[in-house]
């Protein structure tokens, strides 16, 4: 099976920014970049391997699927995404657990 193209949507990076800070604030929390520069990339290159292994329909039976990852400067995030008939992975929202 080749690689799938999986592309972020703007609803995934406004409620990333709703939840992270632009800039790394002095308490050591992350940032908005840190999460792009260490997370995005695996969150990525997982989804385009293997889709149906790393994630979970929610609910059953649709077209909404869930990836739970551990993040690097997070402790967890949820990433839902949608599987469109292009075979195009599109990350259309994003949920992060300091």
């Amino acid at each position: 099976m080749s690689r799938r193209v999986v592309r972020f949507t703007e609803l995934f990076f406004a409620n990333l920014d709703e939840q992270l800070p632009a800039e790394r604030p002095r308490d050591g929390r992350p940032s908005v970049t840190d999460f792009i520069a260490f997370d995005v990339p695996t969150l990525r290159d997982r989804l385009a391997e293997d889709l149906v292994q790393c994630t979970t329909t929610i609910p059953p039976g649709h077209n909404v699927r869930a990836y739970i990852g551990h993040g690097t400067l997070v402790s967890y995030f949820i990433a839902y995404v949608i599987l469109r008939v292009d075979e195009v992975v599109e990350v259309v929202d994003i949920e992060i657990e300091l």
